[in-house]
């Protein structure tokens, strides 16, 4: 049986600093499949587009900023069976994408395979709080066979299964939608320990706004605020521009 063609997702929004540590832990995966690269960028003024011309990936554009819509240009470009989604301040395990593919594999009817993540950086209590937070979905996922909760930078899907994101969220609640869409296809298997490392920048304006800005205002008030009325109260989650730190993958 031939291994399925894997498409991975990366928008990037000036992320020069970091999409080479990126695309090389790709590069040195033992996963020996067919696979392709999809790089949408997102308006960079930086110099990440050229950086990575010539790095054996597929560039495109989508002009309106946001993750959700990087996400969704780069998924409809996608040729391959499973679609992987990540982000550009990540890097992975060698073993990463072997590790979905044969849960794709020992799991037929899944719909999509879902990991955690691990900060590279960043305070000691957003380290606390991975942990925190991906032990709580191991244990609903061993309780349901569902986990709760997927992360943007490491879940991958069978385009099969994919029928769009919604567009009317923003970042946390796209991924609350997404999970709810994916389990009416199918199984969604969760793997803790096939963690990936990425950059703990979001979490650079402290605990108490992360608490409740982040969460309790974007990912749950506004979130149902947007499913009832179809708008928004709140400006766009705010992007990422901090490129300091060094990605490393232990």
């Amino acid at each position: 049986m031939s291994e399925p063609l894997i498409s991975i997702v990366i928008p990037v929004f000036n992320e020069e600093k970091n999409i080479k540590k990126c695309l090389q832990s790709i590069k040195d995966q033992d996963y020996d499949g067919p696979k392709e690269i999809i790089i949408v960028d997102n308006n960079s003024s930086d110099n990440t587009v050229e950086m990575v011309r010539g790095e054996g990936v597929k560039v495109i554009s989508e002009n309106k900023a946001g993750v959700i819509y990087a996400r969704e240009t780069g998924a409809k470009a996608a040729q391959g069976q499973i679609i992987i989604q990540t982000d550009a301040d990540t890097v992975f395990p060698t073993d990463w994408l072997s590790r979905i593919v044969k849960a794709f594999a020992d799991n037929p009817s899944a719909s999509a395979v879902v990991g955690s993540f691990k900060f590279f950086d960043g305070p000691w209590w957003g380290k606390a709080y991975t942990n925190l937070r991906f032990s709580f979905t191991n244990l609903i996922y061993k309780k349901t066979g569902s986990p709760d909760y997927i992360p943007g930078a490491n879940t991958a899907f069978k385009k099969s299964c994919w029928h769009g994101y919604d567009m009317t969220l923003d970042q946390g609640g796209d991924e609350v939608a997404l999970l709810k869409a994916l389990k009416k296809e199918g199984q969604v298997v969760f793997l803790r320990d096939n963690a990936v490392f990425t950059s703990a920048r979001r979490l650079d304006r402290g605990v108490l706004y992360n608490i409740f800005v982040i969460l309790i205002v974007y990912n749950i008030f506004d979130y149902n605020f947007r499913k009832i009325t179809g708008r928004s109260i709140v400006k766009p989650f705010p992007r990422i521009r901090k490129q300091e730190g060094d990605i490393t993958c232990n």
